[in-house]
């Protein structure tokens, strides 16, 4: 019974226990290697090893942020809201001031507002660095990673994990780091770990384990190191052990080239540290205070943001839609003697046969921008045409007005030759469709007007003139449509769906690289508080980008909106969501900006070209027609068409199956993202 009290004693006085750790990433990548650890409460433990060793490795593993694959840690300090972790990477955010920085991981603590002054100005004061006011990103190398040793010191941990805090100090200042950290094991029972490269420097931790291959040689205080192997420094020590070490795995080869059987856990180990809760208000707050910071801090690239998809949209509404003016138009017309200048002088109105008619059609012609440019001889004009000086030549033959008259008052008796010289014969350049079709449309318009006003002025009913086919009024939209009534739907359906996307790969990624996120988790944000934090802050700059949006495309220029506003906002926020969650999961599966840019790229151009936004889907391939109807972007591009143009309700299959599609690519992309953050065991950058 004892001897059962002295061991819960014993056990109480520890800190952190390591027993049999084993960590790997790859067969071939052993990293923890059957490691034993004990760190008594009340001391400064420092580990020292090589790089690569799998210092940081273990330390990741004691705060949470990664798992053991065998073995177990017992952390007496049971939530992340009593580790202070300071890791080997500065992880701090560059555009914020000292003050803002103490604050947001103060608020993560859970600390006052006037508890993080004190403490901020007695950490300014100890750790020697400048004003509160002072931007990170402007300090140098030594103030930077102070800074970066005041947050941990913020709280007044119980637990301090520190990974090389000491890199690039002054000597002074390292002294007077190690006698604070001293102080805090004596007087105030904390426990410090910590790693470093100065191993000299480690003669004034407590204990010391040195660190080889995944590791510890040796646990001991550094007095009792050098005495028991003989030695004047640790450095010798260190030096005498590994080649212990070395000695010992030669001795142990044999014709399987040593090849260990890697043990594998009959449980999953359990996790050293737990989470206050899944999901606190106050942290949410002070991640959403982070990101206004950021924010503020980075005016010009907020600026561009929002400016950005107006831009674009003002570039849409300029370039997109309009039909081309001032296409020149080659022009042959035999009857007229003077030329073309000449029409000018004869009337364009009366029933007048013995006056060249084709000036009266030319008219029409310049009435709709086209610029007439006359050449004498046919084959110059062709090739004109060829050379693409011009898009199309007009011909008339040199007793056209004749042979019209004859072909309007004989009608079924008029004789071939006349029928064929009063036709306009016209040659195109039909390599450009858009223009070649305007160019036809309006010949075949122009002609009927012309005819149109002849009959007018000869007392003829001028319906006689006209097609034998009535184009009644449009059952939706107009009868002159334009292309950016078609296109514009798909404009913003896009910008909704990737300036989300780009915005949260941009701020996600550059935490992660960063090593931001890793620490904000280690003081225990949870992933949901970063996603719920995330969204909030992308609703209000999406809110603004949007509303811009709809102010250009839908007030300042002509696109209809015919159906309720309220279902379009909520569409768009639908499809804002849809981005955002892609970003989520373009984050996730990237650990590079190249990566990212890749996949980002990857996907916008198969998005754009098959969701039907340059061109309808009903035009396309029947296969790519297929696989275009499930993009992401392609539903709801249709259900905006049917709200604005149509005013189709919810209830039309068009329009909800738009919403449906959104919601369900939603549920896709979170349910990606949260299989990879589960395979990868964390959200974290891949080193």
């Amino acid at each position: 019974m004892d001897m059962n009290v002295m061991s819960a004693d014993c056990e109480k006085q520890i800190a952190v226990r390591v027993r049999n750790a084993y960590k790997r990433y790859s067969v071939a990548n052993v990293i923890l290697h059957g490691l034993n650890m004990i760190v008594p409460e009340g001391t400064v433990y420092g580990l020292l090893g090589p790089s690569g060793c799998g210092k940081t490795t273990l330390l990741h593993c004691i705060v949470g942020r990664s798992e053991l694959d065998s073995g177990e840690i017992k952390v007496k300090a049971k939530k992340k809201a009593n580790i202070g972790y300071m890791p080997q990477e500065i992880a701090l955010y560059n555009e914020f001031s000292i003050i803002e920085t103490m604050t947001y991981y103060g608020r993560l603590y859970g600390l006052s507002a006037n508890k993080i002054e004190n403490r901020t100005e007695e950490l300014l004061k100890f750790l020697e660095l400048p004003d509160k006011n002072s931007i990170v990103g402007r300090l140098s190398g030594g103030q930077e990673r102070r800074v970066s040793f005041a947050v941990a010191l913020l709280h007044d941990p119980q637990l301090l994990i520190l990974d090389e805090p000491t890199v690039g100090v002054d000597p002074v200042l390292s002294a007077s780091i190690w006698e604070r950290l001293l102080q805090m094991a004596a007087n105030g029972n904390k426990t410090v770990i910590i790693t470093t490269h100065y191993i000299e420097e480690a003669r004034q931790a407590h204990t010391i384990g040195l660190m080889r291959n995944g590791q510890l040689l040796a646990e001991e205080s550094p007095l009792q190191l050098m005495i028991k192997h003989n030695c004047s420094n640790l450095e010798q020590a260190f030096l005498e052990l590994s080649k212990r070490q070395c000695t010992s795995t030669i001795g142990q080869e044999d014709e399987n080239c040593n090849i260990e059987v890697y043990p594998v856990p009959k449980e999953k180990p359990e996790v050293p540290l737990q989470h206050d809760t899944n999901c606190s208000s106050q942290r949410i707050l002070a991640q959403l205070m982070k990101n206004f910071y950021w924010m503020k801090r980075n005016k010009a690239i907020m600026c561009f943001l929002l400016l950005l998809p107006v831009v674009q949209c003002f570039l849409f509404c300029l370039c997109i839609g309009r039909d081309p003016r001032g296409l020149k138009i080659a022009v042959v017309d035999e009857e007229l003697e003077h030329g073309i200048s000449s029409c000018k002088w004869l009337p364009s109105e009366g029933c007048n046969f013995s006056i060249p008619l084709s000036c009266r059609y030319l008219r029409k012609l310049q009435q709709k921008t086209y610029k007439l440019i006359e050449y004498n001889d046919m084959n110059k004009a062709k090739n004109a045409v060829k050379r693409n000086k011009v898009w199309g030549l007009v011909y008339f033959s040199n007793n056209y007005t004749a042979s019209l008259a004859e072909r309007i008052m004989l009608k079924e008796e008029t004789d071939d030759i006349s029928i064929a010289f009063s036709e306009v014969n016209v040659w195109q350049d039909m390599s450009n469709q858009y223009i070649s079709n305007l160019l036809r449309k309006d010949a075949l318009n122009g002609y009927v007007e012309f005819l149109q006003s002849l009959f007018f002025d000869c007392g003829w009913p001028p319906r006689l003139a006209d097609i034998p086919i009535k184009l009644e009024k449009a059952v939706y939209g107009n009868n002159n449509p334009s292309f950016s009534h078609f296109t514009a739907p798909a404009i913003i359906s896009l910008f909704e769906f990737y300036l989300p996307m780009v915005f949260t790969v941009g701020a996600i990624l550059m935490e992660k690289m960063a090593g931001l996120l890793e620490r904000s988790l280690v003081a225990g944000v949870s992933i949901l508080e970063v996603v719920i934090s995330h969204m909030v802050v992308q609703f209000i700059v999406l809110s603004i980008q949007t509303t811009l949006m709809m102010l250009v495309l839908f007030v300042l220029y002509d696109n209809p909106i015919e159906g309720s506003l309220l279902w379009i906002l909520l569409l768009l926020f639908l499809t804002g969501a849809n981005g955002m969650c892609y970003g989520f999961m373009v984050s996730v599966m990237c650990d590079t900006d190249t990566a990212a840019t890749f996949m980002g790229l990857g996907s916008f151009f198969p998005l754009a070209m098959l969701s039907g936004m340059m061109w309808p889907l009903e035009g396309m391939h029947w296969i790519l027609r297929s696989v275009g109807w499930i993009l992401p972007i392609t539903l709801s591009t249709e259900t905006f068409r049917a709200l604005s143009a149509r005013a189709w309700t919810i209830t039309h299959p068009t329009v909800y199956k738009g919403f449906f599609s959104s919601l369900g690519w939603i549920c896709f992309f979170l349910s990606i993202t949260m299989l990879v953050i589960k395979r990868n065991k964390g959200l974290r950058a891949k080193k």
